[in-house]
């Protein structure tokens, strides 16, 4: 195989690759641009580097690893294959090299005519990263807690129920959820960076079993959604979205 291009995955191979995740039926738990996304970013800053030949099965398989998809031909298979490498390969040189410019891939959506950050995908994803190598990221989650409050409060079921309760007025919640969205990428620079100068070799084993990561449950479709707009579930972050 040809060698992987460096340049970063421009917006029409974006939704490409997603496209491709949500158009094969038989994946049940493949993730999404937003959530693979959050995925690489732990992976690729964590303390230990985990090679793609064993983060890549999760992209397909975000429950178990196992499934795996069904390429119409290999062009299709290789296709894919280099757009994930790719955006691998950006993710690393973007923190590594200047870290001043990463910002995550969420997903948007306008509501009353201003664009609201969807980031509970890229908070899961970066999760089942961390869940990756769980007693290797316990050290920094013991001693930097807050860098990983906005993650868990957006990635987790217990953080959803969290979000319920802080939905005060719409102003309020959407200032609330826009503090939040603020916060991700600063927290994964020191995240990266902290690793980074602290990085196992490979092949370096002090991980325990595997849990996968569940994705947080949904709010019913007419509960009040927990980003803070105000509105119901169905009609803000439970509305069809577009990527950013």
């Amino acid at each position: 195989m040809r060698p992987v291009p460096q340049n970063p995955l421009s917006a029409k191979e974006i939704e490409q690759l997603d496209r491709f995740f949500l158009a094969d039926d038989d994946l049940e738990a493949t993730m999404d641009v937003s959530t693979l996304d959050g995925f690489l970013c732990a992976v690729l800053s964590g303390p230990m580097l985990i090679m793609p030949s064993e983060w890549m099965r999760w992209v397909w398989d975000m429950e178990a690893g196992k499934q795996a998809p069904e390429f119409t031909s290999e062009k299709q298979a290789q296709g894919i294959v280099s757009l994930l490498m790719r955006h691998a390969n950006d993710i690393t040189d973007t923190l590594t090299r200047s870290p001043e410019d990463y910002e995550p891939l969420f997903y948007k959506h306008e509501v009353e005519e201003r664009t609201v950050s969807v980031i509970d995908e890229w908070c899961c994803g970066y999760l089942k990263g961390i869940s990756l190598d769980p007693l290797g990221w316990q050290p920094l989650l013991d001693v930097q807690p807050d860098w990983f409050e906005v993650i868990y409060l957006y990635g987790t079921e217990s953080g959803w129920e969290r979000l319920k309760k802080l939905v005060d007025t719409h102003i309020e919640g959407s200032a609330r959820h826009q503090a939040y969205v603020n916060r991700i990428a600063p927290e994964v620079r020191n995240i990266h960076a902290y690793w980074l100068a602290r990085r196992r070799p490979v092949g370096e084993v002090t991980r325990g079993p595997q849990q996968p990561l569940r994705k947080a449950s949904l709010p019913g479709r007419n509960d009040p959604c927990p980003c803070g707009s105000g509105k119901k579930f169905k009609r803000c972050h439970g509305a069809p979205q577009t990527l950013h």
